[in-house]
């Protein structure tokens, strides 16, 4: 899956809600990083394996991550995969054997 899955409250903004996991999941504090911006947003459906449907809509959200020390959570991250996103989009086969999930690779 894909990191700092954010699932804002009612009151409160997906910016928000988004620092609040970057800190929990990686442990990526405020001061780390700037410019953090909702870059884009969309509407999936998808069945998965025998888990039923996922049916979202998901915000895209990007930072330049100025300090890139991380401290994840072991029970929220299994492993850490540093990829340039053109090199990950251009070369999907290369990242199959990952089994990312249907939802990360829209």
């Amino acid at each position: 899956d894909g990191t700092v899955a954010s699932h804002p409250v009612e009151g409160q903004t997906q910016l928000e809600a988004t620092r609040e996991r970057l800190e929990e999941e990686l442990g990526v504090t405020p001061d780390q990083y700037s410019d953090l911006r909702v870059t884009d947003k969309f509407e999936y459906k998808r069945y998965y394996l025998d888990a039923g449907l996922e049916w979202e809509v998901c915000s895209v959200l990007q930072c330049t991550l100025d300090d890139v020390s991380l401290d994840p959570d072991e029970e929220e991250v299994a492993g850490v995969l540093w990829a340039p996103y053109e090199r990950l989009y251009e070369n999907q086969r290369w990242y199959r054997q990952l089994r990312l999930c249907p939802w990360f690779e829209i």
